[in-house]
């Protein structure tokens, strides 16, 4: 009996010169067996069947629906919705496009397909493309009168204003809203809010009241502004919300009530979030001042940050880790291979489809692979997946990598800093993303402003284009003359050095003289911007990882 010569599988090179071309290159019986891999191939297959099927008038979807869940763009979302609307299923074609908005054409095709406002503004509420909902929604809203209105458009269209802090504009929806539904917090809070905006106070505060805790960091807020400080604290500390007992806290604190401050910054520390560690840190400072509180289990809470370590005279708790063995991937292999032969789109695909499901010793490789490359950005991100999974010194190495390793040695012993310092402050502040713009305006890898960075080049008698501060060479050499600036400023304090360098100079002077900012060991409780806060423990915390890691 003779064996049957197995018939060979398409090539990538093949499937890519009939998707550029246009003109069949392969055999469809080479191109079916492979519609179903994961993988570079699978996805190259499925769409020469999907153009095959479409120029031949025959029912493409199933061949650009499984291209798309193995690997999406834009441009294939849009041919398969073209195509079911050229096939007459307008239904799902509808579906396809809402999905597809913001995109102008999205909206073209949508109108070709008579769809409901009221739809189309659902979808971009769900994008959270507010000004968009709120043109599209209005003639609906103006039309949705009567004894039993529509609900949902009305919520939707409040949404939109609302999330434009168009609050005053909102007010009659969420009176309407409220009318109809008292019982709901959700509406009541925003109602209120909108009351507020509009100076109708008296009224806020008892609409806030009737929500109870729902409602009290806003009444707090309200009380404060008025000038009753003591009142609002009070009202501050009968909410859960971490942002309002952090504030009951503080007023405390500067009021010198510390027994107060320290029960309640305990309360913040006891539960996660974002308040948890600052909360659990001034906790502590004043139960060692004055003795009041148990400081064990704050002290649970500080060993998972170095920064608040170090800041009450303790060492820093690093994890145990281990080394693991692994092997690259058989696709990460492809990819490689694909890369050597000049298809880089394609080894972009196979790293994208084989990557979505992986265990430990894969996110090792795809953080391997992206710092190889030097994408260091991908490699923070698989380097902190596997380390959710398993603390190892790799997993370490690719969370905090020493990207532009040469560049940072030098400037670092121009300026006088660690380059560890360097490392962390390029690390918290862009993820070693060279093109990272911030939405205040703050550019390139360590996210100078652009008045900043002319400053510093006039200061070292250069001339830059905002462009420049994009350049790796600029942006370090400009951000580490800054840090060395601030920490000369502040003689030598990290903490003020780094708070000025994200929350500007003259703010670190006004945190340093407040009531609650006179010693050192207070100033972190004393930074009044919560980012600022936030971000001097986060670079601190990444600086002690760098030099537990590397040296």
């Amino acid at each position: 009996m003779v064996t049957p010569t197995p018939i060979p599988l398409a090539t990538i090179k093949e499937l890519l010169t009939e998707l550029e071309t246009g003109i069949q290159a392969v055999e469809e019986e080479r191109i079916i067996p492979l519609v179903n891999d994961e993988s570079a191939l699978g996805y190259y297959s499925n769409l020469v069947l999907a153009n095959r099927y479409e120029r031949a008038g025959k029912d493409a979807s199933t061949y650009y629906r499984t291209a798309l869940s193995l690997y999406y763009t834009k441009d294939v979302h849009f041919r398969f919705a073209s195509h079911l609307f050229s096939a007459g299923k307008t239904d799902e074609a509808e579906n396809e496009y809402l999905e597809l908005l913001p995109d102008e054409e999205a909206l073209q095709a949508l109108t070709e397909l008579n769809t409901k406002p009221e739809r189309i503004g659902e979808a971009y509420i769900n994008k959270k493309e507010w000004k968009a909902a709120e043109e599209v929604l209005k003639p609906v809203v103006e039309n949705n009168s009567g004894d039993a209105p529509d609900i949902m458009i009305i919520k939707y269209y409040a949404q939109a204003l609302v999330e434009q802090n168009a609050l005053k504009r909102a007010l009659p929806f969420y009176k309407q809203l409220y009318e109809l539904e008292p019982e709901n917090s959700g509406v009541a809070w925003w109602y209120a809010r909108c009351l507020e905006s509009a100076g109708q106070v008296t009224s806020a505060v008892n609409v806030y009241s009737s929500i109870g805790e729902r409602g009290a960091y806003r009444r707090g807020i309200i009380l404060q502004n008025s000038g009753k400080t003591m009142e609002a604290a009070d009202v501050f500390s009968t909410s859960n919300e971490a942002v309002s007992l952090w504030q009951a806290a503080r007023i405390w604190d500067i009021a010198g009530m510390w027994e107060e401050a320290v029960k309640t910054y305990a309360r913040v520390a006891d539960t996660a979030s974002a308040y948890q560690d600052d909360a659990a840190y001034r906790a502590y400072i004043l139960s060692k001042r004055f003795g009041n509180y148990d400081t064990d289990k704050l002290l649970e809470v500080l060993s998972n940050y170095p920064a608040w370590m170090v800041r009450i005279g303790k060492e820093p708790v690093y994890p145990e880790v281990d080394n693991v063995d692994y092997d690259r991937p058989e696709y990460i292999k492809r990819a490689a291979q694909y890369e050597r032969e000049g298809y880089t789109d394609a080894a972009a695909i196979e790293v994208a489809i084989g990557s979505k499901q992986t265990n430990l010793e894969e996110k090792l490789a795809l953080g391997d692979w992206f710092i190889e490359k030097g994408e260091y950005y991908n490699s923070i991100l698989w380097g902190i997946r596997s380390l959710n999974e398993k603390p190892t010194r790799r997993g370490y190495e690719l969370a905090y990598p020493r990207g532009f390793e040469e560049l940072v040695h030098e400037v670092s012993e121009k300026y006088e800093l660690e380059p560890e310092l360097i490392w962390a402050v390029i690390r918290e502040e862009s993820h070693f993303r060279p093109d990272a713009v911030s939405s205040a305006g703050a550019l390139g890898l360590m996210q100078i402003m652009p008045p900043t960075g002319k400053d510093i080049a006039a200061r070292l008698g250069l001339s830059i284009t905002e462009d420049d501060l994009l350049n790796p060479e600029i942006s370090v050499r400009f951000g580490s003359f800054y840090v060395r600036s601030m920490l000369n400023m502040f003689e030598g304090d990290i903490d003020k050095a780094l708070a000025a360098y994200n929350g500007g100079a003259g703010n670190v002077k006004k945190w340093m003289t407040s009531s609650i900012g006179t010693l050192d060991e207070d100033f972190p409780t004393a930074i009044a911007f919560r980012e600022t806060q936030e971000y001097i423990t986060k670079v601190r915390n990444s600086y002690y990882i760098y030099k537990w890691l590397y040296e």
